[in-house]
């Protein structure tokens, strides 16, 4: 009864926390006399190496919660009784371990202790929904460099996809908080895979303590330190070889430049300590990382960002130079690098034998180019794209009594994206000149290409952006085992959020927006234009969210229940038009007759905060309730079947919310712009699944889950046209209107490690319609002159048939490893079809996708030190899979439209036909090598 008030009371005060997801697991069982197998009430069981233990209730029944997920040996002991020992026990998130001890009395046996190895279950009893599980040394077995990389291995994962859901519908929680950006629904930080614990992928309907997702939820546990001293060090290189590298191929139009031998140009530095401060009692683990990779898509230094061609108005001849200054040097430059720099620190200190605190800190930077082909010859006039963030996670966890524990935690994390070519300083919007510092030049260098078939020969990037998302999230959770069947847990979580935004076109200064190509100089100086112009937006925004939950796991012997119930809430801390038909906020123009006072003479304008009260509105928050449930039992005694219910909402990214944040619209007739729209409301799923696990051998498990999804309440701009006062223009919003049906069957089958060598099987069989793959699609659809879809169409992912395969070989000292992939076509939207009353609207499929990538290793004992060398290949057949294609062909290298080209007989003074109708960005990434070594202690 204390035990009730107390969580009862904690949830009535715990308004300003937030419930810490799943970051843990759970061991119960029961303690038999060998001989009798009656139950022994009072043995105590505890967890080797930790602090954690039970002791046996009338029943002979224990319960240890609150575990950290990995491999433990657990002790029991009782008077009168050998002690027993069982290794290789091994706890997941959010699942129960089942470990139940058989006693013999020391007057039958005597003896010091049994010890037995415990043998993995293929089959969790507890799970009620489809959850893939991989373990650290699994991640470190494979060909995989990302944590990414291992997501895409799973089944449901289509195309980058869960069970067919849109962008940003995966929520991502690391040690039981959330790291998704709100912005567009991405990582805020990308963990490195040497430091994940366990990978939990849960895809069917998951539990209440879970928001803000619809498709699915990445669970990653990281690694503590312990009171031994470990750690390592390793280095990679490696470069890109496609065939036409080896002689093997003609395709050296399709990837230029990766003919050299570059063995750095991809490389990889690492290194990783973890172990005591203060004994056991204060710990720790720090990682560090960079990373480079040159690309695969390369540039050509034909042309300055400077130089000027152009065409002589008497003689009319053609000139690429208009001096030497704006020839280039002719070197390969990458134009889709990335370089990253990563670093983690986590401490956890065993304050008490009940208290437990961790801190945990990531630091995440990433220096990278957006590839745009236009700029092959002129690729130093591209900017870059500069990624930063630091997620900061505190926690601190209260066991209470064997059966209850709390766990009080926060976070905060920022995340900032940049884009620009050069950096300079502004004051009052005007460009300070640094002498010897990089120039802009004028944008009319941009259009002086003498053939339409050609890539630029001039010209700098003008885009400036920036955002920045901060996010603070306090949370408290509570779990008890009231009884032995009922596992209580209860939270309530609030965030704040703060939305920096500003997107910027720079503009030449009034003095130089003309330029005289024969003699004026291509250098400007730039200026920042007012937020009134359609060259500068930028908005402020702090949202805030609150959430509470409670669910029970109901746990009988041939039976499992989860239900649970959620609460979300959201301010969005936003406006919308007053009035839809006006032409927006600082775009009114002196013919509204809103722009005059009553109260003024006619004359005389209204100021712009007067118009501003009565223009906008703000908009109301947003709640909503989701029910869960999910249920497992057996059928035979190595299987059960599952099934999982449940509503599932999350609010639109908040760059749909905020878009066109002064609603501007362009001049003209027709449709003029697309406003976002802070009073969308939240986007829904309903998720159905039911599935069969069963263990086929003793080291064979199979796993069939069919689901359904029911998608409503997407953002749209289909049917949201708003035609402006006068009638002669019209705009977009975005609206609540688009919908999807996903089904699918997914089978895993796993074999797991015995004899040296484990393996996995993931198929999805999946069908994905819905009106629209993306919020934009209808505007696209009607500014092409099409009409938008009124019915259910493939989406862009609906990939029918997806394999992936892995396998592992370890020897004693060396071990081989593999993954390979297979999917059917994905669909494409044709130019035309033959029969003309069908759908036009990814109607056709593109050809089917394959690759096997490779890792191999041989161990070499050095003293207390391990060398690890290693091999990896990726792509190893160097498949040209298709990944975009030409829409009257199908196919990624031929298109008709280059025949049609040069029956118009071009100049061709840049570059050929067949250049502009070679398009890398169409195939997927050649072979890739890398070679090295981990040294590790």
């Amino acid at each position: 009864m204390a035990q009730r008030c107390l969580i009862l009371l904690l949830l009535l005060v715990g308004g300003a926390a937030a419930a810490l997801a799943g970051s843990s697991g759970k061991i119960a069982g029961v303690v038999k006399d060998t001989q009798t197998g009656e139950t022994l009430v009072g043995a105590n069981v505890i967890i080797e190496g930790t602090t954690q233990g039970a002791a046996t209730n009338i029943d002979g029944y224990y319960v240890i919660l609150n575990i950290q997920p990995g491999t433990y040996t657990m002790a029991a002991s009782a008077v009168g009784y050998n002690r027993r020992r069982i290794e290789n026990v091994h706890v997941s998130i959010d699942q129960t371990t089942t470990i139940d001890f058989s006693m013999t009395s020391t007057v039958v046996q005597m003896g010091e202790e049994v010890v037995v190895t415990a043998e993995r279950p293929m089959v969790q009893k507890d799970l009620t929904a489809k959850t893939a599980v991989v373990g650290g040394d699994q991640i470190a077995a494979l060909p995989v460099t990302e944590v990414d990389e291992v997501l895409n291995l799973q089944a449901g994962f289509v195309g980058g996809s869960l069970r067919g859901g849109r962008s940003g519908e995966v929520a991502y929680w690391i040690d039981g908080v959330p790291v998704t950006d709100v912005f567009d629904g991405s990582q805020v930080v990308q963990l490195n895979k040497n430091l994940v614990q366990e990978l939990q992928l849960v895809s069917g309907a998951f539990n209440a303590e879970y928001g803000q997702a619809m498709s699915g939820i990445v669970n990653i546990a990281t690694k503590e330190g312990s009171a031994k001293f470990t750690g390592g060090a390793g280095v990679y290189v490696g470069q890109y070889l496609p065939n036409s590298a080896i002689g093997a191929s003609k395709d050296t139009l399709l990837f230029p430049g990766l003919d050299k031998f570059t063995p750095t140009a991809i490389r990889n530095y690492e290194a990783n300590v973890s172990g005591p401060i203060l004994g056991d009692e204060l710990t720790f683990f720090v990682n560090g990382r960079y990373i480079y990779f040159d690309g695969w898509l390369k540039g050509d230094r034909k042309y300055n960002p400077w130089n000027i061609s152009y065409t002589d108005d008497i003689t009319r001849n053609f000139y690429m130079y208009r001096d030497s200054s704006g020839m280039g040097d002719r070197e390969t430059v990458p134009m889709n690098f990335s370089e990253r720099v990563y670093g983690q620190g986590k401490l956890t200190w065993h304050a008490t034998p009940v208290i437990k605190v961790t801190g945990n800190y990531i630091y995440d930077r990433t220096r990278s180019k957006p590839y745009y082909r236009d700029y092959y010859y002129n690729p130093d006039g591209q900017g870059t794209d500069h990624n930063q963030s630091h997620t900061v996670i505190a926690q601190l966890t209260h066991t209470l009594s064997d059966r209850t524990f709390y766990t009080l935690g926060g976070s905060w994390f920022q995340r900032e994206f940049r884009h620009f070519l050069y950096d300079p300083s502004y004051v009052d919007g005007i460009e300070v000149l640094v002498p010897g510092a990089p120039r802009y030049v004028h944008p009319n260098l941009f259009n002086l290409r003498d053939d339409i078939y050609s890539f630029t020969t001039g010209g700098t990037d003008l885009n400036r952006f920036r955002r920045q998302t901060i996010t603070q999230l306090l949370k408290f959770d509570i779990s008890s085992q009231f009884d032995d069947v009922n596992l209580v847990k209860a939270g309530v979580e609030y965030r704040h959020h703060k939305v920096y935004y500003e997107s910027i076109t720079l503009q030449p200064i009034d003095s130089q927006t003309a330029i005289d190509l024969a003699t004026d100089s291509p250098f400007i100086q730039t200026q920042i234009l007012p937020i009134s112009s359609p060259s500068h937006d930028m908005y402020n925004h702090t949202p805030t969210e609150f959430s509470a939950y409670i669910q029970d796991k109901l746990e009988f012997k041939n039976f499992i229940l989860n239900i649970g119930l959620r609460f979300d809430y959201f301010q969005p801390d936003g406006v919308v038009l007053n009035d839809d038909t006006s032409n927006g906020g600082a775009h009114y123009t002196v013919d509204d007759p809103n722009i005059y006072s009553p109260l003024k003479p006619s004359n005389l304008a209204r100021s712009l905060e007067e118009r501003q009260s009565y223009w906008y509105k703000p908009v109301k928050a947003k709640s909503q309730i989701s029910p869960r449930v999910g249920a497992s039992f057996p059928i035979t005694d190595r299987g059960i079947v599952h099934f999982s219910y449940g509503w599932f909402f999350q609010v639109p990214r908040f760059e749909l919310l905020y878009e066109n944040p002064a609603f501007k619209i362009g001049s003209g007739t027709g449709n003029v712009g697309l406003i976002g729209n802070a009073d969308l409301q939240p986007e829904q799923t309903i998720n159905a699944e039911i599935g069969v696990q069963q263990q086929l051998t003793d080291d064979i498990a199979a796993d069939v889950t069919a689901y359904l999804r029911d998608v409503r309440n997407l953002t749209s701009t289909r049917g949201s046209e708003v035609i402006v006062f006068g009638g002669s223009a019209k705009y977009s919003r975005y609206i609540n209107n688009d919908f999807g049906l996903i089904k699918g069957i997914v089978l895993t089958l796993t074999k797991k490690f015995a004899g040296g060598f484990s393996a996995t099987v993931d198929y999805t069989y999946q069908v994905a319609h819905g009106s629209a793959s993306d919020p934009t699609a209808a505007r696209n659809a009607e500014l092409g002159g099409s009409l938008p879809e009124v019915q259910l169409v493939p989406l862009n992912w609906d990939q029918r048939h997806t394999l992936n395969v892995t396998a592992t070989y370890n020897a004693r000292q060396w071990g081989l490893s593999a993954i390979g992939t297979y999917g059917s076509g994905f669909p494409y939207t044709p130019r035309r079809t033959t029969d003309i009353t069908s759908l036009l609207t990814n109607a056709d499929l593109k050809p089917s996708t394959s690759g096997i990538d490779i890792r191999g290793y041989y161990e070499f004992p050095i003293g207390m030190f391990k060398l690890v060398a290693f091999a990896r290949v990726l792509n190893l057949l160097d498949t040209r899979n298709e990944d975009n294609v030409f829409d009257d062909t199908g196919r990624a290298g031929f298109t008709t439209d280059e025949q049609r080209a040069a029956q118009t007989n071009p100049k061709q003074r840049i570059n050929s036909l067949d250049q502009w109708y070679t398009r890398p960005t169409n195939f997927s990434e050649p072979r890739r090598i890398e070679l090295g070594f981990n040294l590790e202690f």
